[in-house]
């Protein structure tokens, strides 16, 4: 005699239930529940886009760094601008993805580009401290690389959480 399974007995209303209730767990284990960082990372956000619009090198905030529009006398190279497009693309546009549509692949994603902005970030000051004859990093540089870092830490408990 062979053994039925349960699904085998089940009328179509119930294994269409089974089916639905399989999809809504593979739905719920790709997406994940921020809670109250979310709004820290928002605020961090708000934090990034004021670090962008203050003076990073002289009188040049961070978006004439992007744009390539400082002074040359200033001497402001290549790391700067690097960490000005790594810091807008995933602090703000990728974090803004992930927070929207809440998938476990693009918070990763968030947290290894926000972390590897805070190296460029280190980096963009070190170039800023170390220019001969040049002004120290400005005040948006710093806010820049401190809401860069409080985001990151935010990714990382969001991304390690997943049970």
């Amino acid at each position: 005699m062979s053994e039925s399974s349960p699904t085998d007995q089940e009328s179509p209303e119930v294994a269409a239930l089974r089916t639905e209730i399989d999809e809504a767990g593979h739905r719920a284990r790709r997406s994940f529940e921020p809670g109250h960082r979310a709004a820290v990372i928002g605020a961090g956000m708000l934090l990034l886009v004021l670090g962008v619009v203050l003076p990073w090198a002289g009188d040049s905030n961070g978006i004439d760094v992007l744009l390539s529009r400082v002074p040359p006398e200033l001497g402001v190279g290549i790391l700067p601008q690097v960490f000005a497009v790594t810091v807008l693309l995933f602090g703000l546009v990728v974090s803004g993805v992930a927070l929207a549509v809440r998938r476990w692949g693009l918070a990763w994603l968030s947290l290894i580009g926000c972390g590897h902005s805070i190296f460029e970030g280190m980096l963009a000051i070190w170039t800023r401290q170390t220019a001969p004859g040049a002004p120290g990093p400005g005040i948006g540089l710093l806010i820049t690389v401190l809401a860069i870092f409080v985001i990151t830490l935010q990714w990382v408990k969001i991304a390690w959480s997943r049970d």
